[in-house]
């Protein structure tokens, strides 16, 4: 059979080059290259966004009024390109009501599980609590009472003034006899007459025996009494002292007769108005004291004024009332407040007779929130705290009433995903349940299983996905879309190996394999080496960044790419080599009795003055123990008012001017922010230009070389070059100002040129180009040679910042604190930087780059702490700490630490069992 393939000529995207190549349908698919080659281009902006267009383009001519005005990616021609789906490495989720577990889709599938195997109890007297029916009562007579005589009984309701009416009724439908004190007495019966005064009559519908001969009969009885009585029944035992037993249909509960909601999916749910705790309305949190914020410190003595709010001069009378309490209780106040007994330290903050307590300063200021000052000042030591109502659930009490196994909903939204898969890979339900929810309990399985098998198993279904990484969102819409099974389709990823431990990477390849072995085309931009070696085919972009790049080196097996000379060809077979530069660490931060999340009492020395790698598995605690632990303790400390990770102690902080936080959290939203204006050379470009002869001849000023204010720019747009068409049922979708074809600036503007170029062709320049263009302007040439430093010389001076990814927005930070001057001269104490996997989208070349612009750092008297997963960047590192051994709960200790050559001979180091090839 022969291949099926997609082919394209003459892509121009971006920086592409008249790039003519072919992909082969169902086969996995490696674009590689160097950092700016033009991978994405190829990949996103030219197969996915065609490969989009043509399918919206099928759709109906009502859709199609919507999407009209979709572009097409600029190429010759491409034939038999597939429906293309995205997945990128962004996290653009900013609602609070998206979970893990949402966003999975295991939601949907947990609220029909929960509504047909859950059991429901009453909140009151813990009864299991079901709605009855005709099938199920003969069930559980047949069975549970089998062969005895039962007697069935339904009630029916008589007001003084309808009684003699219905008793008539009754006879005359039949019925002869009245269940009194354990006993059926016949309507002739003289005792009858006693009857008349009770507002229920208990009718004797039938006399039965509960076996196979007699189940007829059973049947019969069954549905007159729920007729008879108003869908609610009582079976006795005959001559047995035994109980009766209910029957309802009504969905309450036949002990106390407490009336619930019956189990139904949009119970389960914290978007339903159904599900949601009425109190926090689904988000489980609620407005209260933060005590972090108020005794941002626990360090400071209470004499020191370890309790903030009490430090301003208008309540400074509260410190004094404070202290003069401890001092009759007996209360130690040159102890730090951390270190007092736990009932001393909730005495402070709640008091009692003698003291109203750090609450009761709060009670009092209520009375002045009409006082906007007040009501500032409250704010400050406001947070949110765990819904008292739903203690944090997001449910209502109805939806915690109903159990799989013993487990509410809200105790699997608790477990980690590995957690989950072995709960319901345990789970036995009896037959009935299990013929309602076979496959369902397949699909949950399924779900789950892959979502471990990509590095996943840390994470808590209940954590919101706005707190999750680019890579993690990526691995987890990878699965949600195996569990689509969709066919046919061409899959485009963004490395989804980021933020991946290499023990993950054989794991999430035989994922992408088995999304291709559905049917689909897998195109995957990707660096890493184990992903490369285990594609079908390679695509090669280079062969440098921005201007230099755009050409294809290579298409074709990776059979063949092995033996071919190209730049990733050829890192594959070596490695990486930075010298140290880093002199024997005199110093170290201490952390002790770090304890937050999966941390486990973790005491450990980070060296100064040198490279250090934080390594270790996905969720074994890294993140918590570098930002949560280290950093905000130390914002804590300088600014107060931040909520820090516990730990103990932190020494050696006072060794450092500051400490600086290189994150992967995006620059800006704003689409206006760039290279140029975040390094600060805007400035200087705009009154380069101002200054120009065509300039003075039109008279523009400074300001009219702005896109940011009106004058100069087009209004039009407002000076982005492109406008936002909303697409009301679809993401809106951005396309070409037409007014200026986006330029950003107005004729009069475009006419001015400085040696030959506009304002926005030189937006359109690499770094590396603008610093080869401005050779007469130092200021310009001083801002942007940061960038090119580090690595980012194939950036554009006009690319939006929210653009790019994790670890490009990391290399952006650090070429802009260089570049403004901030460095170890201006202070006789040094820095220390914390970095949070840089490496992200970086070609094995570009690792090399970014090492030299760190070691510059270390080469000043700086201190360097990356958590970092590529092998190659640890093994240029002096020292390097592994936590472990796995994540989550299994997590949180520290398995092994020294120079990378020490953690390779470690047995007990994941990290050192791959490092072992690279030092």
């Amino acid at each position: 059979m022969q291949t099926r393939i997609t082919e394209l000529k003459g892509a121009k995207t971006n920086n592409l080059k008249n790039v003519t190549c072919a992909l082969h349908h169902n086969t996995l698919t490696v674009v590689t290259g160097v950092s700016g080659s033009g991978k994405s281009s190829l990949a996103f902006d030219t197969f996915y966004a065609e490969g989009q267009r043509r399918y919206t383009e099928s759709l109906s001519t009502y859709a199609r009024q919507f999407l009209q005005r979709m572009q097409k990616p600029p190429f010759q021609s491409m034939t038999n390109i597939q429906p293309a789906v995205a997945l990128r490495q962004k996290n653009e989720i900013n609602n609070a009501r998206s979970t893990v577990s949402t966003v999975t889709e295991l939601d949907d599938h947990f609220g029909l599980l929960f509504t047909h195997a859950g059991v429901t109890h009453c909140p009151s007297c813990r009864a299991v609590v079901r709605r009855d029916n005709v099938p199920n009562v003969m069930d559980y007579l047949l069975t549970k009472l089998a062969d005895k005589r039962l007697v069935i009984v339904a009630d029916v309701e008589a007001p003084s003034e309808h009684r003699n009416a219905i008793l008539t009724q009754l006879i005359q439908e039949g019925f002869r006899r009245m269940w009194i004190d354990g006993q059926a007495v016949d309507f002739a019966d003289d005792e009858v007459e006693s009857l008349l005064s009770r507002d229920v009559f208990s009718v004797v519908v039938d006399r039965v025996v509960a076996n196979e001969e007699g189940k007829g009969r059973v049947r019969e009885a069954i549905e007159t009494a729920f007729g008879v009585g108003k869908g609610r029944i009582r079976v006795f035992e005959h001559r047995s002292e035994n109980p009766e037993i209910v029957f309802d249909r009504a969905f309450a509960c036949n002990e106390c007769g407490e009336s619930l909601v019956e189990p139904q999916p949009a119970l389960f749910s914290f978007n339903s108005s159904l599900g949601a705790c009425q109190a926090c309305n689904g988000y489980g949190r609620s407005v209260g004291l933060d005590f972090k914020k108020i005794i941002p410190n626990a360090g400071k003595t209470l004499h020191e004024g370890a309790v903030a709010a009490f430090q301003t001069p208008k309540h400074s009378a509260w410190q004094r009332k404070l202290i003069s309490a401890c001092m009759k209780r007996g209360v130690p106040i040159d102890i730090p407040f951390g270190k007092l007994r736990r009932e001393d330290q909730t005495w402070v903050k709640n008091g009692d007779a003698t003291w109203p307590g750090v609450r009761g300063f709060f009670e009092e200021l209520k009375g002045e929130q009409y006082k906007v000052h007040v009501r500032i000042f409250m704010a400050k030591f406001r947070g949110f705290d765990d819904c008292e109502a739903c203690l944090g659930t997001r449910l209502s009490q109805d939806a915690r009433n109903t159990t799989v196994k013993s487990k509410t909903i809200a105790d699997v939204w608790a477990m980690s995903i590995l957690e989950a898969s072995e709960f319901f890979e345990s789970l036995e339900l009896d037959e009935v349940e299990s013929a309602k929810v076979h496959h369902l309990l397949e699909e949950i399985q399924y779900r789950l299983k892959y979502l471990n098998e990509v590095g996943l198993g840390y994470l808590q279904l209940g954590r919101q996905s706005r707190t999750l990484s680019g890579g993690e969102m990526q691995r987890i819409h990878l699965t949600t879309n195996l569990g689509r099974a969709l066919t046919d389709t061409l899959y485009v990823l963004d490395e989804p190996t980021a933020g991946l431990h290499a023990r993950d990477s054989a794991r999430l390849l035989t994922i992408l394999k088995g999304l291709r072995d559905l049917g689909n085309t897998v195109l995957v931009v990707e660096h890493d080496p184990d992903i490369i070696e285990g594609s079908d085919r390679v695509i090669e972009i280079g062969p440098r960044g921005g201007e230099q790049g755009g050409e294809l080196l290579f298409e074709g097996t990776i059979k063949e790419f092995e033996n071919e000379d190209t730049p990733t060809s050829n890192s594959l077979h070596s490695r990486v080599h930075v010298p140290s530069n880093a002199k024997q660490s005199q110093s170290a931060i201490e952390i002790c009795g770090a304890s937050e999340n999966n941390l486990e009492n973790v005491h450990v020395k980070l060296p100064c003055g040198q490279l250090v790698a934080i390594t270790g598995v996905s969720g074994s605690g890294k993140s918590t123990l570098m930002n949560s632990v280290l950093y905000n303790n130390w914002l804590r400390l300088h600014q107060g008012g931040v909520d820090a990770g516990a730990v103990e102690e932190i020494r050696g902080l006072e060794q450092f001017s500051e400490l600086v936080l290189m994150d992967q959290a995006a620059i800006g939203r704003s689409s206006r922010s760039n290279p140029l204006t975040y390094s600060g050379a805007y400035d200087d470009l705009r009154k380069l230009f101002s200054k120009s002869d065509d300039a003075k001849k039109l008279g523009l000023s400074t300001g009219d070389f702005s896109f940011n204010v009106p004058g100069g720019r087009c209004e039009s747009c407002q000076g982005l070059g492109y406008v936002t068409v909303e697409m009301h049922f679809m993401a809106d979708i951005e396309v070409v100002c037409e007014e200026c074809n986006g330029r950003r600036f107005g004729p009069r503007v475009l006419a001015a040129k400085y040696r030959g170029k506009t304002i926005q062709d030189v937006f359109e320049m690499t770094i590396r180009e603008a610093l080869e263009f401005f050779t007469k302007s130092n200021a310009i040439r001083k801002k942007l040679q940061p960038f090119a430093d580090v690595g980012l010389g194939y950036l554009k001076l006009g690319q939006a910042t929210s653009t790019l990814s994790g670890g490009e927005a990391q290399r952006v930070k650090l070429a802009s604190y260089i570049g403004s001057g901030k460095s170890r001269q201006s202070t006789d104490k040094p820095i220390a930087f914390i970095f949070d996997e840089p490496t992200i989208g970086l070609h094995l070349l570009d690792i090399e780059t970014l090492l030299k612009a760190l070691r510059q750092l270390i080469q000043a008297g700086d201190s360097v702490f990356v958590i970092e997963h590529n092998i190659d960047f640890i093994a240029n590192c002096d020292w390097v700490i592994d936590l472990g051994p796995g994540a989550g709960p299994d997590g949180g200790k520290i398995v092994a630490e020294g120079p990378p050559k020490e953690i390779a001979k470690n047995p007990e180091s994941l990290t050192g069992q791959y490092l072992g090839a690279s030092v």
